[in-house]
């Protein structure tokens, strides 16, 4: 199972829990990164054959760094 780490610092943080919404309904796991009071990133825990990056759950423009595979 791959896990990345999505970067949503550069995302309005009114919108920051809805792509984390999705980000779980599409994945096997997420976990929310805090920093500050703050949802900063999040780690996902990709379980499907569709690659991440070009998937609908992918939020477009974020920095996305693959930690594990």
């Amino acid at each position: 199972m791959a896990r990345y780490c999505v970067d949503l610092s550069g995302i309005d943080i009114n919108k920051r829990e809805e792509i984390c919404d999705l980000l779980r309904d599409y994945s096997f796991f997420i976990e929310r990164v805090i920093v500050k009071h703050s949802l900063e990133a999040v780690i996902v825990n990709w379980d499907s054959p569709e690659d991440f990056e070009s998937s609908p759950a992918f939020p477009k423009g974020c920095p996305c760094t693959l930690i594990a595979r």
